[in-house]
């Protein structure tokens, strides 16, 4: 009977001090959490977003997505986001171009001189000559 009641008070330790292991680890996760918020981007986001009380949306599309690809709700937030990647692209291909115009100026003009250069004898020139005087003179 004593090894039993034994057995019984270590299991029980033991038991106790995964407890404290695990309250140990979650405070140190909670710590590190709150530091992430404060220092990062993404974690001052994270927090807006709590704050502003969207977070419960953002946790119902979670929860569309483990519901499986055939779902009518994952359907249409896959289509959103594939209109968001293709709005976003086009976007950003307008910017650089404004960017690109800011920098090169409004318009860009080319300009190309071309020379015709044509061969003429003397005999042509004769013939025009005498061609424009003969109007002149019928009239």
């Amino acid at each position: 009977m004593v090894d039993n009641e034994d057995a019984d008070f270590i299991g029980y330790v033991d038991s106790i001090k995964r407890k404290e292991g695990v309250e140990k680890s979650e405070a140190l996760a909670a710590k590190q959490r709150k530091i992430w918020r404060e220092t990062t981007w993404a974690g001052m986001l994270i927090s807006s977003v709590e704050k502003i009380g969207a977070a419960p949306f953002f946790v119902a599309i979670g929860n569309s997505f483990e519901e499986g690809e055939s779902s009518t709700s994952f359907y249409l937030v896959s289509l959103l986001y594939k209109i968001g990647i293709i709005t976003s692209g086009i976007l950003s291909v307008y910017l650089i171009g404004m960017i690109m115009k800011m920098i090169s100026g409004e318009e860009i003009v080319i300009e190309q001189e071309v020379v015709i250069v044509e061969e003429v004898t003397r005999s042509q020139v004769e013939a025009e000559e005498r061609a424009a005087r003969g109007k002149l003179k019928k009239r």
